[in-house]
């Protein structure tokens, strides 16, 4: 049974990632600017937590209809 969520939990995993290498490498300049070297994580992130959700839902819902 948690083999089928198995390939569903991957791209949150994957968007915990993205999220927190963006937040370790991204610091203040001594100037007071937010330096984000890596922002284009961000909505890669969100993308990734959207597919995971989706896909568990999908998953869910079609066992469910099979019983």
């Amino acid at each position: 049974m948690l083999k089928k969520y198995l390939l569903c939990v991957f791209p949150i995993v994957l968007g915990i990632a993205c999220l927190t290498i963006h937040a370790t490498n991204s610091s203040i300049s001594q100037d007071g600017f937010l330096v984000e070297p890596f922002f284009f994580l961000v909505p890669i992130s969100y993308l990734l937590f959207t597919i995971g959700i989706v896909s568990i839902l999908l998953v869910t819902v079609r066992s469910r209809k099979q019983r």
